[in-house]
């Protein structure tokens, strides 16, 4: 698996998060948010713009529960609409890996890229991010690629 260090460029995004969420529900609750996310962004006559990703944030120490935005870019800037608001993911020096295969077994990357970060003595700034590069609709689950990107100080 190829790491590098990247500088990451801040896109729009639509987005929701869910506080206080485990491993157990997550598959649930991003298949119910993405849905919801594409149709307003249809609704409201805008254009995708990028991958759609995941952003954890609030980790406790063993990673069992976080809080996590996940977002759609946009070429433009939707209303406010419920639990829908505007976002942008992070701007700066980041570590990156494209993880090949299930997502079940992204903790390979994370791994990888957390093992990188301690060999070089980089600070990590506490999130991280899953750019989904296609789409596991029509991708067989061997081909999905998820570009893990962790912040850096």
């Amino acid at each position: 698996m190829k790491i590098e260090v990247t500088d990451q460029k801040s896109i729009i995004a639509a987005a929701m998060k869910v506080t206080a969420m485990d491993m157990g529900k997550m598959a649930e609750a991003m298949n119910e948010g993405y849905t919801k996310l594409m149709n307003y962004i249809a609704e409201q006559g805008k254009q995708i713009a990028g991958a759609p990703y995941c952003c954890y944030t609030n980790a406790n120490e063993d990673f069992s529960q976080f809080d996590l935005e996940f977002g759609v870019p946009v070429n433009e800037a939707v209303p406010v609409h419920g639990e829908i608001f505007m976002s942008q993911t992070y701007e700066g020096k980041a570590i990156a890996a494209t993880h090949k295969g299930s997502y079940n077994e992204l903790e390979v990357a994370y791994g990888a890229l957390m093992g990188y970060a301690k060999e070089k003595s980089l600070d990590l700034m506490g999130i991280y991010y899953d750019y989904y590069i296609n789409n596991p609709e029509d991708t067989p689950e061997s081909e999905l690629l998820t570009q893990v990107v962790i912040p850096i100080k």
